[in-house]
């Protein structure tokens, strides 16, 4: 510790500097903190998903329409203990921007596959006897105000019988996410109301949601599934949950290519931004590193006092980088399922500071080092 006024002088001897050097490695930990903390937590919610969940849907295309004649057959095969018919539709309330997703299935069926979703059983039973009834997630309902009893009406691309596009539930119940609080904002209604009162796609739905009784077997029910429609005008394509999360990911790109490749761009420049400015630092200070092997530091404590300043200023720059990523993150995602950096990430940081200190550091502090006293003097 007696030598943190000097490490810290050192730091700060010339400000501007100082300050450009903050900047910079400051910048690049926030760009790390969004871009690591987007790709760890994405890896950490698809390692999240339920193993003893598969999904089915079209071989074509997922959200091609399936016959709902084929859940019969689906809950035949072993292993399968719940099956639910599932469609989707976006909606606005009021406003065209205030999108409420509607997620329709079989309300004897759909709390017990998507066990994570809890209500009530008096709800459940509210919406079992209420064709357009809705069980609405807490964040929604807070969202717009809304009340269990109150009627909404829902804008939606998707026409009803009637032609119109406007779509009327009754709240009978609300539902959380414990284990993700920020994932509570569908609305769930009754597959029977969608399908009878749709103008197009109707005695079908988007995929097939089953719960199985062990994710060990989840290969093979997930075979049989498909083994079952194999050759016929509905072949199928059964993914587990993380299956299907890393399939839709894919979608956008290699995230983690495209993560690392940013990240490696952004540090190698500021490797050499920072080196340069280092040795820029070494340069003017010779004369004090001179008089400091005067007073007696050996040539190891001088390279240890500049390797010390270059980890401490690091340290210091990644931490405020890394801060300032936990309040833009939130800002970054929305429909990810995490709301903060995940804590590997920030130890990820603390060991990138340390390398990029030691590697702009090294070269200065070697240099350091081998100074000798009277030709720094002498200013040769």
């Amino acid at each position: 510790m007696k030598y943190l006024p000097l490490i810290w002088a050192g730091i700060w001897r010339k400000r501007s500097r100082a300050i450009l050097m903050l900047l910079q490695i400051a910048s690049a930990f926030v760009l790390f903190g969004v871009l690591q903390g987007l790709d760890t937590g994405v890896s950490q919610t698809i390692a999240k998903q339920h193993g003893d969940r598969l999904y089915v849907s079209s071989s074509v295309a997922m959200g091609d329409p399936l016959p709902i004649g084929l859940l019969a057959r689906i809950q035949s095969v072993p292993g399968i203990e719940y099956v639910t018919p599932r469609a989707d539709f976006d909606g606005s309330y009021q406003k065209l921007d205030q999108f409420v997703p509607v997620v329709a299935g079989d309300v004897d069926s759909f709390f017990k596959v998507y066990e994570e979703l809890k209500t009530s059983p008096a709800a459940i039973r509210a919406l079992r006897n209420d064709r357009s009834g809705a069980i609405v997630g807490i964040l929604t309902m807070r969202k717009y105000g809304w009340r269990i009893g109150d009627h909404i009406v829902l804008t939606s691309g998707l026409p009803t019988s009637n032609g119109s596009h406007d779509w009327g539930f009754d709240i009978v119940g609300t539902y959380d996410t414990p284990d993700q609080p920020t994932s509570a904002t569908a609305l769930i209604t009754n597959f029977t109301y969608l399908n009878e009162s749709r103008l197009t796609g109707r005695d079908h739905a988007d995929m097939f949601v089953t719960k199985i009784d062990s994710a060990a077997d989840a290969d093979r029910i997930g075979l049989a599934i498909d083994n079952a429609f194999a050759n016929s005008s509905n072949e199928t394509h059964t993914q587990s949950e993380a299956e299907l999360a890393a399939a839709q990911l894919q979608q956008l790109g290699d995230l983690d290519f495209i993560v690392h490749g940013i990240i490696g761009a952004v540090f190698f420049a500021v490797l050499f931004a920072t080196g340069a400015l280092m040795m820029q630092s070494l340069r003017e200070r010779v004369p004090e590193l001179a008089v400091l092997k005067t007073v007696g530091f050996t040539d190891r404590r001088v390279m240890a006092l500049i390797l010390a300043e270059s980890v401490t200023f690091c340290l210091v720059a990644a931490g405020i980088g890394l801060a300032l990523s936990t309040l833009l993150l939130p800002l970054a995602r929305q429909q990810i399922g995490f709301s903060r950096v995940p804590d590997i990430v920030f130890a990820e940081g603390a060991a990138c500071a340390v390398v990029l200190a030691f590697v702009s550091g090294w070269i200065p502090a070697s240099r350091g080092s081998r100074l000798q006293v009277v030709d720094a003097l002498a200013g040769r």
